[in-house]
């Protein structure tokens, strides 16, 4: 029988397990935050039944029994300081073994990465999101074949990419901005839909994206996704921000990426700045989304990322992701600096999750390692880790911009049934944790009532596009 020439299907999903070894948990498994969560059981339950915010005491009491000797005490070396083990959990122990394969409808399969094929992984994935034969034999032909017999393997030819110049939301935090035949892509979390969803939305494919270069904000997994990497193929370049040692709150993207066979992967530091095609992209300061909006143990250890300004064909474009403010400094004061410096942008694309919340509730969510890092002061406050929605409008009016883009925060069924957004129309939005479009609305009439200035607001759905005139329009 003659091998016929295959693809991976559009709606498959691909995921690592990984043989997590460390002591604590590691930020590449998310065992950390589970290991927390199972210590503090009966204080997540108890909060989950509570219907009201905790108050500054009940936070501090909380903090004190999760943090304390007969939980997660051990943890501590000594008061204020992690162990070693826990703050730098071992790379090495931390291994890819198996690939998740998952198609709506369908029961996931686990097939097994041998290691031998693990530092081909990306070449062969990027290859077969395209028309391939099979591979001639080895642990390639075992993977191949395992996804044929799993209906993961189409004979349909790919889509082609789309193109035109501007921004494209194709969801969540991933975003396409093209110039002049380059595209240069953000945070691919390329999810397919487990239904039909709304006929308004649909899920773009890795071959309609098809990217001249990545751009990773930071290693939280709905920005990082090796899976959706993983059908870009091992030759498109990858930037990440620079991560000096892998920690409890950075993955070290870099080389985790180099290990599964990626050719092109740069750590680009904050101020530098690279070409692609006929667009140049700078890496800025990523202030916010770290333990705490103050001071936190262990300050040389954060959660490293990148702002990024792209400009291409007279456009200038800042995407600001989940940032906000630290000790360090603050996604408002750094557009104000920057366009001193650098001059103005058109269009800031940026979250308004705000995330203000105690310490205690992290207990209830995938950071719950963040935990661990707040000084015993700070326990009972109630802190902000992101931009809220004014914060996100007086970025763009400090950058001089005319449009804000609200994005990270969703935006289809496939993203807000894993929890990354609200669902359009619901009543239980929270505006200090998920809010809706609404919060936005609200707050630029209010500063247009208080006679302050507010940015236009362009809503984007997935695959819907604001072409480049339209920004230079805007702006002018």
């Amino acid at each position: 029988m003659i091998d016929a020439r295959l693809r991976l299907r559009d709606d498959v999903r691909l995921d690592l397990v990984h043989d997590d070894r460390t002591r604590f948990g590691s930020a590449v498994t998310g065992l950390c935050d589970r290991l927390l969560q199972k210590i503090c059981h009966p204080i997540a339950g108890h909060l989950a039944r509570q219907a009201e915010e905790p108050t500054a005491e009940q936070s501090q009491a909380l903090m004190a029994r999760c943090l304390g000797p007969q939980a997660l005490g051990a943890l501590f070396e000594r008061p204020g300081r992690l162990r070693e083990d826990c703050l730098h959990p071992r790379p090495e122990q931390v291994v890819p073994v198996a690939v998740r394969v998952a198609r709506p409808g369908m029961p996931s399969q686990v097939l097994p990465l041998p290691s031998a094929l693990r530092p081909e992984l990306a070449r062969w994935i990027g290859e077969w999101s395209r028309l391939a034969s099979p591979p001639p034999g080895g642990p390639a032909r075992a993977l191949w074949d395992a996804l044929v017999d799993g209906g993961a393997m189409t004979a349909r030819a790919p889509l082609e990419p789309v193109s035109g110049d501007g921004i494209t939301f194709v969801g969540h935090a991933t975003v396409c901005v093209e110039h002049g035949g380059s595209r240069v892509l953000f945070d691919p979390f390329l999810l397919p839909p487990a239904h039909a969803g709304e006929p308004r939305l649909s899920p773009m494919t890795p071959a309609e994206l098809r990217p001249d270069a990545v751009f990773i904000t930071h290693s939280h997994p709905d920005h990082y996704d090796v899976g959706s990497l993983l059908r870009l193929g091992a030759d498109v370049p990858i930037f990440v921000p620079v991560v000096e040692r892998e920690s409890l709150l950075s993955i070290d993207m870099a080389t985790r990426l180099r290990a599964l066979g990626f050719l092109h992967v740069h750590a680009l530091a904050w101020g530098r700045d690279v070409v692609v095609g006929s667009q140049r992209v700078w890496a800025q300061p990523f202030w916010g989304e770290q333990p705490t909006d103050g001071e936190f143990l262990h300050p040389g250890v954060r959660n490293a990322g990148n702002v990024y300004v792209v400009e291409g064909g007279g456009a200038r474009v800042a995407l600001v992701a989940d940032a906000g403010r630290d000790h360090g400094g603050s996604c408002i004061e750094l557009a104000a600096e920057l366009r001193r410096s650098q001059g103005p942008v058109d269009v800031v694309l940026g979250g308004y999750r705000a995330w203000r919340l105690r310490p205690i509730r992290y207990l209830g969510t995938s950071v719950a390692r963040y935990m661990l890092s707040i000084p015993r002061e700070q326990w009972g406050r109630r802190m902000q880790l992101m931009n809220d929605a004014d914060d996100l409008l007086e970025t763009a009016v400090q950058w001089g911009a005319s449009v804000v883009v609200p994005y990270a925060n969703g935006g289809a069924p496939w993203y807000w049934e894993l929890g990354l957004g609200p669902r359009p129309g619901s009543t239980t939005d929270d505006p200090d944790f998920d809010p809706s479009d609404d919060v936005l609305m609200r707050t630029r009439q209010r500063r247009v009532l208080e006679r302050r200035p507010a940015p236009r607001i362009e809503w984007l759905r997935p695959s819907q596009h604001l072409a480049s005139t339209t920004c230079l329009s805007a702006a002018g």
